[in-house]
């Protein structure tokens, strides 16, 4: 099982929806953790994003997801670690940084 650490810049990578699409289909044990702190590149998501919340993306991928704040990290990764366990494929996790 894989965790993979991301930030909202990230997004914006060529390649990182094509990256998302193939483990799921793969039904890969990827936990993709994307630490969101409001910007893309020095850029406010709402300006980035047409929708800022970004763990939306998980079902166009039919994978699960969770929007979090910190203090529910570790709860919400034993979480993923079950799913991808099971063979459920990836999990995104959404994690909330900042103000």
């Amino acid at each position: 099982m894989t965790v993979v650490e991301l930030t909202p810049a990230d997004l914006l990578a060529e390649g990182f929806h094509a990256r998302l699409n193939r483990a799921a289909l793969d039904h890969a044990p990827h936990i993709l953790l994307v630490r969101n702190d409001g910007f893309a590149d020095g850029v406010p998501l709402p300006l980035t994003f047409a929708n800022p919340c970004l763990v939306d993306l998980a079902p166009c991928y039919r994978i699960r997801g969770a929007r979090i704040r910190p203090e529910a990290l570790e709860a919400t990764l034993a979480r993923a670690r079950e799913v991808c366990a099971a063979g459920h494929g990836p999990f995104l996790i959404e994690l909330l940084v900042g103000p």
